[in-house]
């Protein structure tokens, strides 16, 4: 029970080191920023690729995907995933790194006597700030996307789709932030930690990896089924092969990100 209670501790104190540092509000507005931006650029897609007839048929013109319901989707889930998996590893490594190269990270090794509480209780912390600029970006996404489009349009986006979306891109943004995480806190320096991010991004999104067949290899590749909703394309894994994918994933992330985090209070202080 004590052990909970530290833990618990750990993680407010945490919320509060992330909410002190003026880089974690520039951060948050960036990601806003740009799933803004991204918003519009959907919006101007459906618009150019969907048509609504006299009678109010709607149709689709894009021959990669003639339903324009999936269009509509899609723009719910484009813009703050494309955010989740880009921004915000950045911006956790980038946060980490500074508290190793500003010297907290030697104020809370005199400080800290338990480094285990501790790192379940960063890492939590690390999981809910991820969480919680996930929602805003999904909550921002959908509210543009709302107010812009074509009135005939919004109820293919006020479905469960705008629901069950953001809680979608929310795993996927706290395995890529826990990535982040995992990388600072591993090389202590951000140059490295973001070329690590940048290297797993490339390698997941050239489809390098699909020619070996190695679909669970990477989130971006065996969650793509999960992140869509659906069976996009054929050689996509299925939905509930894809759900066990992330669960794998975001489970063997945390774990990761406790160990990592707890080892490097065990090391010798410099």
């Amino acid at each position: 029970m004590r052990a909970k209670i530290s833990s618990s501790r750990y993680v407010s104190c945490s919320l509060v080191r992330y909410c002190a540092n003026r880089q974690f509000y520039w951060s948050v507005f960036a990601v806003l920023a740009l799933t803004a931006l991204f918003a519009v650029l959907d919006v101007q897609t459906i618009s150019s690729t969907v048509s609504i007839a006299a009678d109010g048929a709607i149709r689709s013109t894009d021959s990669l995907d003639p339903d324009p319901a999936h269009i509509v989707s899609d723009a719910v889930l484009a813009s703050p995933y494309q955010t989740s998996i880009i921004l915000i590893p950045i911006i956790v490594a980038l946060n980490v790194a500074t508290g190793f190269r500003s010297g907290d990270e030697r104020q809370l090794r005199l400080l800290v006597n338990r480094p285990w509480p501790f790192a379940i209780g960063d890492v939590l912390a690390t999981v809910i700030y991820c969480a919680g600029v996930s929602l805003l970006s999904s909550l921002l996404n959908a509210a543009i996307l709302v107010a812009t489009l074509n009135p005939a349009l919004r109820p293919m986006c006020l479905t469960m789709t705008v629901v069950t979306t953001p809680l979608r891109v929310m795993v996927f943004a706290v395995v890529m932030g826990l990535v982040g995480y995992i990388a600072a806190v591993a090389t202590k320096r951000d140059v490295p930690a973001l070329a690590v991010i940048f290297l797993l991004l490339v390698v997941s999104l050239s489809g390098v990896l699909k020619v070996i067949h190695a679909d669970v290899l990477l989130p971006m590749i065996g969650g793509k089924s999960f992140a869509f909703g659906r069976v996009d394309e054929t050689g996509d894994l299925p939905m509930g092969a894809s759900v066990i994918v992330m669960v794998c994933w975001l489970t063997i992330a945390l774990c990761a990100a406790v160990i990592v985090r707890g080892r490097s209070f065990l090391t010798p202080k410099a």
